[in-house]
């Protein structure tokens, strides 16, 4: 049984941060759910409305390990039609804020900077929507101590701006925007316009 001062401590976490104090007033009518184009079209499991609802159970664990925790893009779609006018984004991102403090591990694969090549011009910093990247002073190998790009993996959406912008090609996401895999999906896509014309 739970000690009564640790009742619903996750959702007072939630809420102590800007953003997550409007959690309680959901009532879990689902019209985030209905608007949200991430579950429409990219991961069917992305519920708004339940990851809400496993924070007030104090479903840590499970909150930490919902695709919704980190799918969300903060586009606010679901805000205008929301009844209690709540920003859903808001309180998914105090609870990704609490998720990466605790050294959960986001399921996308986010962008990555290469110390060696980094000249730290500040393009992508000033590209990234996200406000996912910083200039910081960091030790490098054979570099020693110098400014560099960083990315915050809790706020990084992998949308690939960064890597559209660095003149260096110091930064991008992991395999998804290289060369090699946009020539394949190139060359499948035109076989597949092959056979569709046969």
């Amino acid at each position: 049984m739970s000690h009564p001062n640790t009742v619903n401590a996750f959702a007072e976490e939630v809420k102590a941060i800007p953003g997550g104090e409007y959690l309680e007033m959901c009532f879990s009518c689902g019209t985030c759910v209905s608007k949200c184009m991430v579950q429409q079209k990219v991961e069917p499991d992305f519920n708004p409305r339940r990851l809400l609802k496993l924070v007030m159970m104090e479903m840590r664990e499970e909150a930490y390990g919902s695709p919704t925790t980190w799918l969300c893009s903060s586009c606010d779609l679901c805000y205008p039609a929301c009844p209690q006018k709540i920003h859903i984004s808001g309180v998914i991102t105090a609870v990704k804020q609490i998720a990466v403090e605790q050294a959960n591990a986001t399921i996308i694969k986010t962008a990555v900077v290469d110390q060696q090549t980094c000249v730290a011009c500040g393009l992508c910093v000033e590209a990234c929507p996200y406000d996912a990247i910083a200039l910081v002073k960091t030790r490098v190998p054979y570099r020693g101590e110098i400014m560099l790009a960083k990315v915050d993996p809790g706020l990084c959406m992998a949308c690939g701006v960064c890597n559209a912008v660095c003149r260096s090609t110091s930064i991008g996401i992991p395999d998804s925007f290289s060369d090699e895999n946009i020539l394949d999906e190139l060359w499948g896509w035109l076989q597949r316009q092959e056979v569709v014309a046969k």
